[in-house]
């Protein structure tokens, strides 16, 4: 599909994010607007495989709630467990009162992004590939972007949805970095001398991600509605059942597991996720699933960063982030795609605002210009808000899953296990990870 000479808006990358955004804009009646992706097609594996509460509630009011529900698998609760003991649980049921979608959404991001690219088409706009962003430069009437191929575009806003390595947020000259440290992870510099303590340091830890099946016995704490966490002398094991593949003629659950590297190794082996899931239930080995399958495995090193800003006036034209070019952090809890997406429907709510403003014959030009100014720097203070409180929080679930020494797991565990017998301590993690306590800033009904 050819591009356009010019565009009102450009979204650079259609992951979750970059098809939200797209589809915010389309139901609210702009269709001058181009979406491109440097894939020449198919989807990208990836970790991220949980909608919360507050995402589905942001999706419904673009109309793909219903099809992402249908999809998806309705987790009732999170559990952490030291093998067959129960530590603590957040009950989504509780979440009742305060949303019309109290669960978790266990469902692959390439069925997500196949369900958001599908509500795009039947809003009339489809996405244009293989075009791969490589510079970007102001003109009179807002910005120049010229792609791989030699072709350019002309947009008065441009959306970076192009992922944690985002070219759009590096051309725009947006410093990407830990709010801790200060520092770029991925600028670090590696030497053939560093440790594997050293280059968790610098580049985060290294995990396992995996689809598989399992057969034999599957014990009770391997609920096909929960979603599993096991700690255990090897660490952690996240154990979560996904829908079986659409292709797939016996139609078998799979099962997501993602759990620390094998020590020395640089491949995943069915040998390592049956020792890891072994330990994680400590079981008895005729009561133990046996892992018959892996459907696809990788591996990922755990960083976390925030664009210091989300967005960037450049001359008449102006960059706003979303997803993971704003923000990348630890997946534990699963916030990284809903906080994205939700970055993506509100970004697009705020385009749609400054798109009639630049359009009311009524408005001056300045005006305009600074109300898209202003618009967009509400954007920034409330996403980046939300975003360094997730890398916090997220950060700390991270240390404390990796706990190796035998003292320091039996402390945590304890302490899990007391916090985790009152019912107060398990609505407020319940209601964190569902990202409902987030609604206030994020202008979503989540009333029944």
């Amino acid at each position: 599909m050819a591009l356009p000479a010019s565009t009102n808006i450009l979204i650079v990358g259609c992951g979750p994010a970059g098809l939200a955004c797209a589809v915010t804009l389309a139901a609210k009646g702009h269709k001058d607007i181009t979406i491109v992706d440097a894939r020449p097609g198919g989807r990208t594996l990836s970790r991220a495989i949980v909608i919360h509460a507050q995402t589905i509630e942001a999706l419904d009011t673009v109309g793909v709630a219903e099809k992402i529900n249908a999809r998806g698998v309705k987790a009732k609760r999170m559990v952490v467990r030291w093998q067959q003991t129960r530590l603590i649980k957040a009950n989504f049921a509780t979440l009742s009162e305060r949303t019309r979608f109290p669960w978790a959404l266990l469902i692959s991001q390439s069925d997500t992004e196949d369900i958001l690219e599908e509500r795009l088409n039947e809003l009339g706009v489809h996405v244009h590939r293989p075009y791969k962003a490589t510079e970007m430069e102001s003109v009179q009437g807002g910005l120049l972007v010229k792609f791989e191929s030699g072709e350019t575009i002309k947009a008065r806003y441009v959306v970076g949805a192009d992922g944690n390595r985002s070219t759009i947020r590096a051309l725009a000259g947006i410093p990407f970095r830990d709010p801790k440290s200060g520092k770029n992870p991925h600028a670090e510099v590696v030497k053939p001398t560093d440790t594997v303590k050293k280059l968790e340091k610098k580049l985060g830890k290294e995990l396992v991600v995996a689809d598989v099946h399992l057969s034999g016995h599957i014990p009770p704490t391997v609920n096909p509605t929960d979603l599993g966490v096991f700690l255990s002398p090897l660490q952690f094991l996240l154990l979560v059942p996904l829908p079986p593949a659409k292709d797939d003629p016996e139609q078998r659950p799979i099962y997501r597991m993602s759990c620390p590297v094998e020590p020395g190794s640089k491949e995943v082996t069915l040998t390592y996720l049956q020792k890891v899931l072994n330990s994680a239930l400590g079981l008895p080995d005729e009561k133990t699933p046996i892992v018959d399958t892996l459907r696809w495995a990788s591996l990922f090193r755990v960083k976390s960063a925030v664009a210091d800003r989300f967005h960037q006036r450049m001359g008449d034209g102006m960059v706003a982030l979303c997803g993971d070019a704003g923000h990348v952090h630890s997946p534990a809890g699963g916030q990284g795609m809903n906080l994205g997406i939700r970055d993506a429907i509100q970004l697009g709510r705020n385009l749609s605002d400054i798109l009639k403003r630049d359009n009311d014959p009524n408005t001056t030009p300045s005006a305009s210009k600074a109300y898209a100014d202003k618009k967009l720097e509400q954007y920034t203070a409330e996403r980046r808000k939300l975003a360094v409180g997730v890398i916090k929080i997220t950060k700390f679930m991270t240390w404390a899953t990796g706990l190796e020494a035998p003292p320091a797991q039996r402390a945590r565990n304890a302490f899990y296990w007391t916090i985790g017998r009152g019912s107060v301590v398990s609505k407020k993690f319940t209601l964190r990870l569902s990202g409902l306590q987030a609604a206030e800033h994020e202008n979503v009904p989540v009333v029944a």
